[in-house]
C-alpha cells in the first residue's frame, strides 16, 4: 500500500457504521415493534449508502477489484456479524415471530443448548452473508463503482 492509497478501513468505515446502526435499529424494533421491523433493514438501506458513495465519488480512486473486495468485507461486517448476534440473541430470549419464526429462519427445535443456538445463528448468518455479498457487489458495482468509472472516462476524454 502506498501513502496515496487509503487503508481498507478508511474506505469502508462509513458503510460499516451505517450498516451497524441499521442492524441494531432493526433488532430493537424486533423487540418493541415487530410488525414494523420488516420495513427497515440492510437490504433496503445499504443501496442508499452505495448511491451516496457513488454520487459523492467516495470510491472513485478504487479499481473494481478493490471495490468488490471492500464490499465483501462490508457484507461480512454488516450482514454476517449483526445477523449472528441478532439470531443468536433472538433464540436465547425466545423470539419466534417474524424473521425469527422457525419457518422463516430455518431454526431447528432440536437445537438445544447455547452452543447449538449460536451454531444455528451462525448458519443463518452465513446464508445472509452469501446473499448480502451478492447484493453488495452487484449494487455497489452499479451505484458506486460505475459512476466513478464514468467520471474517470470523462476526465480522460477532456
Amino acid at each position: 500500500m502506498t501513502l496515496d492509497q487509503p487503508s481498507l478501513w478508511s474506505d469502508i468505515r462509513g458503510l460499516v457504521f451505517f450498516g451497524w446502526v441499521v442492524a441494531a435499529t432493526r433488532l430493537l424494533l424486533d423487540f418493541v415493534a415487530p410488525d414494523q421491523s420488516m420495513y427497515l433493514g440492510v437490504y433496503i438501506l445499504m443501496p442508499l449508502a452505495y448511491l451516496y458513495y457513488g454520487w459523492k465519488g467516495r470510491w472513485d480512486h478504487l479499481a473494481w477489484r478493490r471495490v468488490a473486495g471492500s464490499l465483501l468485507v462490508v457484507a461480512f461486517l454488516v450482514w454476517f456479524i449483526p445477523n449472528l448476534i441478532s439470531y443468536s440473541t433472538a433464540y436465547f430470549v425466545g423470539l419466534d415471530h417474524g424473521r425469527f419464526s422457525p419457518e422463516n429462519s430455518g431454526r431447528r427445535e432440536n437445537f438445544q443448548g447455547p452452543l447449538m443456538i449460536i451454531l444455528n445463528g451462525g448458519m443463518v448468518a452465513g446464508a445472509t452473508f452469501l446473499a448480502g455479498s451478492v447484493w453488495s457487489i452487484t449494487l455497489g458495482t452499479l451505484f458506486t463503482w460505475l459512476p466513478g468509472a464514468m467520471r474517470r472516462r470523462q476526465a480522460r476524454a477532456q
